[in-house]
């Protein structure tokens, strides 16, 4: 498969864990190959959410604008926040075991 053929993931909130930490590994491995800056991955990473996922980031979006504060720029914060959206603290230990 071509470089310029790698298709980025989607996600479309699923809250199987093991779907999202997939989600969040395959989007590592696209920014890595593309060597995105922080600033476009999160603006990339937006454009692949679909269904329940893009609601709730325009939830969490909106919610900030109310509170006068600014959108999420950082891939770290915006996958923070998915993090405890779609992975239970059950599941986050469990990596961190690993």
């Amino acid at each position: 498969m071509s470089p310029n053929k790698i298709k980025p993931p989607t996600f479309d909130g699923c809250h199987d864990p093991w779907i999202f930490d997939m989600w969040i590994r395959d989007m590592y491995r696209f920014f890595e190959w593309h060597n995105l800056s922080d600033n476009r991955k999160v603006r990339f990473a937006k454009m692949m959410l679909i269904d329940e996922s893009k609601i709730y980031l325009r939830d969490v979006e909106d919610c900030l604008e109310m509170r006068g504060k600014p959108p999420i720029t950082d891939w770290i914060k915006m996958k923070q926040k998915f993090q405890e959206k779609y992975l239970p603290q059950s599941y986050r230990n469990k990596l961190l075991d690993q």
